[in-house]
């Protein structure tokens, strides 16, 4: 049983523990690329009247990019997760001949409006516009806004690049950046309660966004 144990700290373990490595090190860079961008827009759009930008770094797992009137969220997940057999990309003669490369680290990219962390709407929706999934062969798969998810290759064709990564946060900066929020039906907010009033000032009319054209299933 013994030897069993260590066996298992030796292979799978120790896979774990370099992917998390690779994982928050590739998190890293792209919070860099998020700096590096809005500096770029800062001096583009420096004649013009400035546009909201910030990076707040919440701790080592999340920090928040806010553009305009919208929020990019991104979060590293500190678990290393292994996919489902039955998924088609567990199917693909790639993963098959390793299942190591099945294991992968995550990071999640979600879209806020801006004005729901500044008042503190806790009801407001988000939406998961990227999750990159990260295997030992530095490779990653995307999944998310469709439009974007579509620009990368598969996974065994996709190894990480800054110029890949730069390439991403842009895409997801134009996608959040255009689409627009949809009032709701005026019969759905006509009665509200004073308690509603009180609680919800800032979110009166609710407006939510259009909508993301979201993929994670087989593209083929």
């Amino acid at each position: 049983m013994v030897s069993n144990i260590v066996s298992k700290l030796q292979t799978t373990s120790k896979l774990k523990y370099n992917l998390f490595e690779s994982t928050e090190k590739l998190f890293g860079e792209l919070e860099i690329i998020c700096r590096e961008l809005m500096q770029e827009i800062i001096e583009t759009n420096k004649e013009e009247k400035p546009i909201p930008l910030k990076i707040e770094k919440i701790n080592d797992y999340e920090f928040i990019f806010r553009i305009g009137g919208d929020v990019l969220i991104f979060i590293l997940q500190s678990n290393i997760v292994r996919l489902p057999d039955d998924t088609y990309l567990s199917k693909s003669k790639y993963l098959k001949k390793d299942v190591s490369l099945r294991y992968f680290g995550q990071i999640l990219i979600y879209n806020f409006l801006s004005d729901t962390l500044t008042f503190g709407r806790l009801e407001d929706p988000g939406y998961l516009i990227g999750r990159i999934l990260l295997n030992r062969e530095n490779k990653f798969f995307l999944e998310g806004d469709r439009k974007i998810v579509f620009n990368f290759p598969e996974l065994k064709d996709n190894p990480v690049s800054k110029e890949k990564m730069r390439d991403l946060v842009e895409q997801l900066v134009v996608s959040v950046l255009e689409n627009d929020l949809l009032a709701p039906a005026f019969q759905d907010i006509m009665l509200i309660s004073y308690h509603q009033k009180l609680e919800h000032t800032s979110s009166m009319g609710n407006p939510q966004k259009i909508g993301f054209d979201l993929f994670a299933k087989n593209r083929e």
